[in-house]
């Protein structure tokens, strides 16, 4: 399985190292092995300026045997490969480190042996490669504040912060009557008014570019018939405003997506939060965040969609990073502009009742309405012995949940935002997990 982001160093304490065993099998050549618990040849993940650092045991060699070795690394996609020495501890244990000096995709490998010549230099060419995946480590320290859409017009009253710490826009694109990006021709490059306009969005960006904030953005990718993409190309399009990114003629409809992604890095955006990013093929997100990343590496993408635990793993070999951080709603103080609804057609009236179901004998269901749009919804795990995808269903006296119904939910444990849509929705229990409470809000 894919390693979280380990932050160990966060606050610079020590990182166990990544232990490998090498068995001599032939000549002078062995064979390398990792021994840690959850490691395969798949990515391993650091932060920027973290040390790397790896401790080898050789085995079935003499012990007269001269034992010699390093540490190969370079930048996924460059020809030169770096080295660094392993470093003798006893006669056993071999120690050795190295510290990407920037955020990317690195390959990297272990060579040990016993004589004069390592097997790469007889056969120039190094095997067992591995991936290390760096992301920056700015903004895992940092703090991620939520700004919500009747912020952005207070530019002179932003909330004090620290430096490098997050502020996450909502999605600002103009919006039709069923919550999909698109309205009276207009789309992704365009600001919903409603909101606020060009000019204050671009003092906004200034002025958070100045205090040394990161910034980023929803960016939801479902479209409505009035999105100039749907215009002009409605056939590649399903009822959802998904746009197809795999038939025939996609590399032209993944250039505009790649374009609009652009356009947002120009002006400021370096945090792209995707709600739907299972809706597109897998490849089209591994090409894309890695000709971003070429450009500016300091991009990242992250997505707040429930996803399981397989399907997390696959979207992080992908490109996206792996921040699990509670999001802060922080509004700004004094701002009198009432807030605009991000899904229109949700409406609510006093203490309308919700209910949900699970067909799973194991779990028991109970819901607190809390406001005529609130819900909590406790779930008690009678059998924690194993991790479990619960189907469950939600029905609601005066809505109507259809599929294009988008709303959102909230992790009580961990502050974390999941987007949901239509009645049915999977949750996910981990192994020993006994309860686990969701807030529900309609009238996001």
């Amino acid at each position: 399985m894919l390693q979280g982001i380990d932050t160990k160093n966060r606050h610079n304490e020590s990182i166990d190292p990544f232990p490998v065993l090498a068995i001599s099998e032939r000549e002078s050549e062995f064979s390398i092995f990792d021994t840690h618990e959850i490691s395969n040849p798949q990515s391993k993940v650091r932060l920027s300026g973290q040390p790397f650092s790896i401790i080898v045991h050789p085995f079935g060699h003499n012990n007269n045997d001269k034992i010699s070795g390093l540490i190969r690394w370079r930048i996924t996609g460059q020809s030169n490969w770096n080295e660094e020495p392993l470093e003798k501890l006893d006669s056993n244990k071999w120690k050795g480190s190295w510290t990407p000096p920037s955020t990317g995709t690195y390959e990297w490998n272990i060579e040990i042996w016993s004589g004069q010549k390592s097997p790469s230099q007889k056969n120039n060419a190094p095997k067992d490669i591995r991936i290390l995946k760096v992301e920056r480590h700015d903004l895992m320290a940092a703090n991620w504040y939520q700004l919500n859409n009747d912020n952005l017009s207070g530019v002179e009253k932003l909330p004090t912060v620290k430096s490098n710490d997050v502020f996450l826009l909502p999605s600002i694109f103009p919006f039709d009557q069923e919550g999909l990006i698109g309205e009276s021709g207009k789309g992704h490059y365009s600001i919903n008014p409603e909101f606020t306009d060009t000019m204050t969005f671009g003092q906004l960006t200034n002025k958070i570019s100045k205090k040394r904030i990161t910034l980023g953005m929803r960016i939801p990718m479902k479209c409505s018939p009035q999105h100039p993409f749907f215009i002009s190309d409605p056939d590649n399009f399903n009822n959802e405003g998904v746009n197809d990114l795999v038939s025939e003629g996609w590399e032209l409809r993944r250039e505009k997506w790649e374009q609009v992604f652009r356009y947002w890095i120009v002006q400021g955006i370096e945090i792209f939060s995707i709600p739907e990013i299972t809706c597109f093929p897998l490849s089209f997100w591994d090409h894309i965040i890695g000709t971003l990343k070429k450009d500016f590496s300091f991009i990242s993408f992250i997505t707040e969609e429930n996803l399981s635990d397989d399907l997390y793993q696959k979207m992080l070999s992908a490109g996206f990073s792996d921040f699990k951080k509670p999001i802060f709603n922080f509004g700004l103080k004094n701002s009198n502009k009432k807030k605009s609804k991000i899904s229109k057609p949700i409406q609510s009236t006093e203490l309308n009742t919700l209910t949900c179901k699970t067909d799973d004998p194991e779990i028991k269901v109970s819901v607190k309405n809390l406001k005529s749009d609130k819900y909590l919804l406790h779930f008690q795990n009678q059998n924690p012995s194993k991790p479990k995808v619960i189907k469950i269903s939600i029905e609601h006296e005066s809505i109507q949940f259809s599929n294009k119904l988008i709303y959102y939910v909230r992790d009580l444990s961990n502050a974390r935002a999941y987007r949901w849509s239509g009645k049915s929705n999977d949750i996910f229990l981990e192994k020993g997990q006994t309860e686990l409470q969701l807030l529900v809000e309609l009238n996001n």
